[in-house]
């Protein structure tokens, strides 16, 4: 009787040491595979793992329709086979389907962003082989240029069949895009299958005020994807400044709301939550703004277009650019309020020294201020100081 007492204590306890260490091993899974690295399970029983992990945020994620869970997810329990995996977050959605092998787990790691252009992620998977091993990297877009452990070995779509068995850093990086990274393991007799999406940089992490401007920062960009659809544009400036950062001038990587207005090549304005103001009535409503965001094409070449310009000019005329200009000492004790941004511009008026007034536009060399509600004119920036 004491005996078998006694063995049942050590069952019990071999029974505990069991439990602990499976629950360790499933959250060093977690982490593990939060990471996308991919790897075969002997104690899954033949069936299938997926792992989901939703970057800057979280999601439901459905398999084969049905709600499995909320992000990070981890599933060790799913059926061989062709299975659908689906990703949401309110009106972002993201959808596709694997092959699930036994023992084996599938991982999806995604950025939902603002749009089917403006999100990232990547998705690991493996399938039987011969016996060799092999890899596989496809990107969107393609031409991405593919680094195991900080080398360059190719572009997308890339195949090789040369890598030895074990874990691997893998990186995927096309310039104008965020990069994707990962560990990776290559094991004999599968084939390791990566899809990634890069995201399309909306705007580089330090920004440059307009040339001639105080207040007006540069977000231009090369990228057809990137300026094909203006508000989709603004939506991801936004939501890139909210996640990444975006740094002014030099002042730091700030993910608060750095802008207070924008403006497309298109000439037309948003308000801070990227919202367009097309009527040129509510423009009083960036009475008080700061800083704004000029989204410019390259191809238009440096500077505002026209249609930027006017409506930059019409922000001015409805309440002025946040700013003020205070005149500074002159030899007369005045200056001189003029039509035109030129000497040879008609006399409209006399400011005196230590007077101030909202700008409603500038040019090099010239500021347009507001002196009353009948008169606006130009005055030498010489004799101005602005705040």
């Amino acid at each position: 009787m004491p005996i078998s007492t006694i063995g049942s204590e050590n069952k019990l306890n071999i029974s505990k040491i069991i439990m602990i260490v499976l629950g360790l091993l499933i959250v060093g899974l977690a982490a593990y595979f939060g990471k996308g690295v991919i790897q075969g399970l002997g104690n899954l029983g033949g069936r299938s793992g997926l792992s989901v992990t939703v970057r800057n945020g979280d999601a439901e994620v459905y398999l084969n329709n049905n709600l499995a869970g909320k992000t990070p997810l981890e599933i060790q329990t799913v059926k061989p086979g062709d299975n659908k995996v689906t990703i949401k977050n309110g009106t972002k959605r993201y959808e596709t389907s694997f092959t699930f092998i036994p023992n084996w787990h599938v991982v999806v790691i995604r950025d939902l962003g603002t749009s089917d252009v403006f999100s990232s992620g990547q998705n690991t998977w493996v399938e039987k082989t011969d016996g060799g091993s092999m890899l596989s990297v496809i990107s969107d877009p393609a031409g991405a240029s593919v680094f195991i452990d900080n080398t360059e070995i190719g572009k997308t779509p890339y195949s090789s069949d040369k890598l030895t068995e074990g874990e691997y850093d893998l990186r995927i990086v096309m310039p104008g895009y965020e990069e994707e990274d990962g560990r990776i393991k290559i094991a004999k007799g599968y084939k390791l299958n990566i899809a990634a999406k890069l995201f399309p940089v909306p705007a580089k992490t330090r920004v440059e005020l307009m040339e001639g401007s105080t207040n007006l920062y540069n977000v231009i960009s090369d990228n057809p994807l990137v300026y094909s659809d203006a508000q989709s544009w603004v939506n991801a400036v936004l939501y890139w400044n909210q996640t990444r950062g975006i740094d002014l001038g030099g002042t730091g990587v700030n993910k608060d709301k750095v802008f207070d207005f924008l403006l497309d090549y298109n000439g037309v304005v948003y308000n801070k939550d990227g919202a367009a103001v097309l009527d040129a009535t509510q423009y009083t409503q960036f009475k008080d703004a700061k800083k704004g965001a000029y989204l410019g094409r390259s191809t238009d070449g440096p500077g505002l277009t026209d249609p930027a310009k006017k409506t930059l000019a019409a922000l001015g005329a409805a309440g002025g650019t946040g700013q003020t200009a205070t005149i500074g000492t002159t030899p007369t004790g005045w200056l001189r309020v003029r039509s035109a941004a030129s000497i040879d511009g008609t006399e409209l008026a006399k400011v005196n020294t230590g007077d101030s007034f909202a700008i409603l536009e500038k040019q090099t060399g010239w500021v347009k201020i507001k002196v009353s509600d009948s008169i606006s004119g130009w005055v030498s920036a010489d004799y101005v100081t602005i705040k």
